[in-house]
């Protein structure tokens, strides 16, 4: 693996996490109850109204990151203005920063404190790690358990799996995609959904002609935010080129909208990969 595609491997995992404000109550877990039938388009609405809204956030973050060669433990700082921002800060035990990263809708920037070097690269780098991570709304709507495009109920059929609602991809859709040229291009969906939340409990996304290039998103540990419900646990595992999981927990939340997203670079700061 080269150094950049490492670097931009780790620090894209450190942007997916999930924010929650400080308004909320115990955990909540879910637990089986009687299932009433759904169509998909009823389902669908039941999500979105239980969608949780935001507009800046921010959390002390630990997370544990697995690759097939390493196993890493990072802490620090996390920021999210809506639409706008991803800003993180990333320090050792005894509170040095050593990185400072942020996304905006159309770039990457991160600092190195250790070797003082920066990078910047245009937001579609992600398409290496993986051609799902397309948008900074995207990302922000895989961190507080949303998904932005689920709008469309005709291309859904519902199932039960598990004491869960399972929200999958039509047969008609399938055999659609299948006879199109660039079927290679599409993304398949499949979603569990809580019965009582109505909030996604797992996500799987991946590419229609390779199935070994996927996401798999799994929440628990649902508070309750301003009467709406969001995971304040989140495992996320990358299949592709390499593999890549991550497991987050958060503390000291707060939801102050004059949050801070400061990042300048030094002027002795060498860039890198130009």
């Amino acid at each position: 693996m080269n150094r950049k595609f490492h670097i931009l491997l780790i620090f894209s995992l450190l942007a997916v996490l999930p924010f929650f404000s400080t308004s909320c109550s115990s955990k909540k877990a879910i637990t089986k109850t009687s299932l009433r039938e759904f169509t998909a388009n009823r389902l669908i609405k039941e999500v979105e109204q239980n969608e949780f809204e935001f507009d800046n956030f921010q959390a002390k973050i630990n997370v544990k990151i697995e690759t097939k060669d390493k196993n890493l433990n990072v802490k620090g700082q996390l920021r999210m203005k809506k639409d706008s921002i991803i800003w993180t800060s990333i320090s050792l035990p005894l509170g040095l920063e050593v990185i400072r990263m942020k996304i905006s809708p159309d770039s990457v920037f991160f600092l190195n404190r250790t070797e003082k070097t920066y990078l910047y690269e245009d937001i579609t780098a992600f398409n290496d790690i993986s051609p799902m991570i397309t948008s900074i709304k995207f990302v922000q709507s895989v961190l507080i358990g949303n998904d932005i495009n689920l709008r469309d109920s005709d291309n859904y059929k519902v199932e039960i799996d598990d004491g869960k609602y399972n929200l999958l991809i039509s047969n008609k859709l399938k055999k659609s995609i299948k006879h199109k040229e660039d079927n290679w291009k599409v993304l398949m969906k499949e979603l569990w959904i809580d019965p009582q939340l109505f909030k996604i409990t797992k996500y799987n996304i991946k590419e229609y002609n390779d199935s070994k290039r996927k996401i798999e998103l799994n929440y628990s540990d649902f508070v309750k935010v301003n009467e709406k419900y969001i995971p304040t646990k989140i495992s996320i595992s990358i299949h592709g080129d390499y593999y890549l999981k991550a497991t987050i927990n958060y503390s000291n939340i707060s939801t102050d909208d004059n949050i801070e997203y400061i990042f300048n670079v030094p002027k002795k700061y060498e860039r890198i990969f130009k």
